[in-house]
């Protein structure tokens, strides 16, 4: 799709405000230490507060709100590395997917996930497999089994 980035850049508040109200369920990404003496001496702080994570978005259409799902292309049009492939080497750590209202200006639907219990599923084949028209592939996880395998951190519906 031509306009992921766009999308991406479009609700661009939405996200960063679904990423803030989700923190507390990220606790697992972040870290505190205290602060070393040069710190505390020469800059006035004693604790640091570290966000260690990445975060993969993906928007969809309304229209695919009533499948409960997450997907990911694990097969491109010219058999390029896919999602699923990076994913999978360990490439990705927070998924941030949403739908969007039928008039595509506002997020209705946010689901944030843990990209190991994706790769956990993936790895006992706990996934629908579907092929596109255009002969691209993707895998789809459905909500639930995210949250079973304890990967579910944020939603927001």
């Amino acid at each position: 799709m031509n306009d992921v980035r766009f999308l991406e850049n479009k609700f661009s508040n939405e996200i960063q405000k679904h990423i803030s109200m989700a923190l507390p369920n990220l606790q697992k990404f972040y870290k505190f230490r205290p602060s070393t003496d040069e710190e505390d001496s020469n800059l006035s702080f004693d604790l640091v507060f570290n966000l260690d994570f990445t975060i993969s978005v993906r928007i969809r259409k309304n229209k695919y709100l009533r499948y409960e799902d997450l997907t990911i292309r694990s097969k491109s049009k010219y058999n390029n590395k896919t999602e699923i492939d990076k994913i999978m080497e360990g490439k990705a750590q927070v998924y941030f997917y949403a739908y969007m209202n039928e008039a595509e200006d506002k997020l209705v639907k946010v689901f944030m996930a843990d990209v190991e219990a994706i790769r956990k599923l993936t790895f006992v084949n706990d996934f629908e497999h579907k092929i596109n028209n255009d002969n691209t592939e993707f895998y789809t996880y459905k909500f639930k089994d995210i949250k079973w395998a304890n990967g579910s951190i944020y939603q927001f519906n």
